[in-house]
């Protein structure tokens, strides 16, 4: 069962970007992606932001994560960002401190901070660069944990380059903070290391598109409105997909012109008949017993049509209260918020049969996230890319507490 804080951890762990790595230089990190499913999902890189996978062990434990994002910058000038970690800061304003303390041919030390008024995490990094392709990121010291991440850099024309980021942070042996928050819960696990990833690749095309157009770093801001409609995934966008979503849970962001987040998406695979899922999802009441986060559950009216009902939200330092519409439909599941923290959220669910005893589940979503609470607000002026983390992690939370409870069910 999740926590009533566990939804949280997107926004914390999110300070801690670029600050994990692998434990050994030879190393490999786990994750990435193959010739093939590179080549697949580069039509689906065009429409969208980002395309990412997350992977479990057998045993539900988290693996990787993989995150894929198309640059209008010549490779050349997104790999040299990484020579002087003075940009970190405009990879993401969580980020300062960031001092070369030793250099040595293609590698460098350097230590980082990320420092808020109730916690900071610091640490000291190495970098290892095999230009013009490959960028190996490790830690020395750090208070966030361990782990290990590759950046792998693919020219696609003259004019636009694709990076690949792919390892895991594993927050075992971070401070305490970390562990509280996080837990033994893997979903979180997968939630932490993906909203990590969306922030620094964010950033990553955010600096390397000015630098292209011959302009100098800044700190990057988000415009434009989302108008909280989501998007179905069409059969030949799954088919695209098809050989991520047999690895693992598949990310899809999406920004209006601007950068503001219009949508956060994730797909998985789910061992249960489409049924079982409807009837999960469909049933409000059993919500607080898929996921602790939610709580005081209270339906107002149902049809066969609608289902109108309002929840709590509980996380480490604030809550969230919403009234919501349930809507069915041939498509799917719509759930809309009509009133209170999430008014305007909208969150689609997307089931689809894979013969009798599986399904693909396609978890969309959208909410103006800063506007939900006064420490969202905060929070998301500093790092206006975190809305994609929060949105991504809390959908994939979401639907793996769905996707254990379906599984369970006889």
């Amino acid at each position: 069962m999740l926590k009533p804080y566990q939804l949280w951890i997107p926004i914390v762990a999110c300070a801690t970007v670029l600050a994990a790595a692998r434990p050994v230089a030879a190393d490999k990190p786990l994750g990435g992606f193959n010739a093939a499913e590179l080549k697949s999902i580069i039509p689906a890189l065009k429409k969208n932001d980002m395309i990412g996978l997350s992977e479990r062990h057998p045993n539900g434990q988290f693996k990787a994560m993989t995150l894929a994002i198309r640059i209008k910058a010549p490779r050349e000038v997104v790999f040299d960002i990484f020579q002087n970690p003075k940009n970190f800061y405009y990879l993401s304003t969580l980020f300062k401190e960031n001092e070369v303390l030793q250099r040595h041919g293609n590698s460098l030390v350097y230590s980082w901070a990320s420092r808020h008024k109730l916690f900071s995490f610091t640490g000291m990094n190495q970098i290892d660069l095999y230009p013009p392709r490959r960028i190996d990121v490790s830690f020395v010291k750090s208070t966030i944990g361990s782990g290990g991440f590759r950046f792998l850099f693919y020219p696609d024309g003259e004019k636009h380059s694709i990076v690949v980021l792919s390892g895991k942070l594993d927050v075992k042996s971070s401070e305490w903070l970390i562990r509280y928050l996080i837990g033994g819960n893997p979903a979180m696990r997968q939630a932490m290391n993906v909203a990590i990833g969306i922030v620094v690749m964010k950033g990553l095309k955010a600096l390397a598109e000015r630098l292209a157009r011959n302009k100098g770093p800044k700190k990057h801001k988000t415009k434009g409105t989302a108008n909280g409609e989501v998007k179905l995934l069409s059969s030949k966008e799954l088919a695209s997909l098809g050989l991520l979503i047999k690895r693992g849970s598949v990310v899809i962001t999406r920004s209006v012109k601007g950068g503001k987040m219009s949508q956060a998406t994730v797909i998985q695979r789910v061992s249960a008949p489409a049924a079982k899922l409807i009837y999960a999802v469909g049933t409000p009441e059993y919500y607080e017993k898929m996921i602790k986060a939610v709580s005081d559950i209270e339906v107002h009216s149902k049809t066969a049509q609608t289902t109108d009902f309002s929840w709590k939200l509980g996380f480490s330092i604030f809550g969230i209260e919403s009234k919501n519409r349930m809507s069915f439909s041939p498509d799917g599941i719509k759930v809309q918020g009509i009133d209170g923290d999430l008014d305007g959220a909208v969150w689609r669910w997307q089931i689809m049969p894979q013969g009798k005893s599986h399904s693909v589940v396609a978890y969309h979503g959208y909410a103006d996230i800063s506007k939900a609470a006064y420490i969202l607000s905060k929070t998301m002026k500093r790092e206006p890319y975190l809305e994609h983390g929060f949105m991504a992690g809390s959908n994939m939370v979401m639907l793996d507490a769905i996707r254990r409870t379906v599984e369970k069910l006889k």
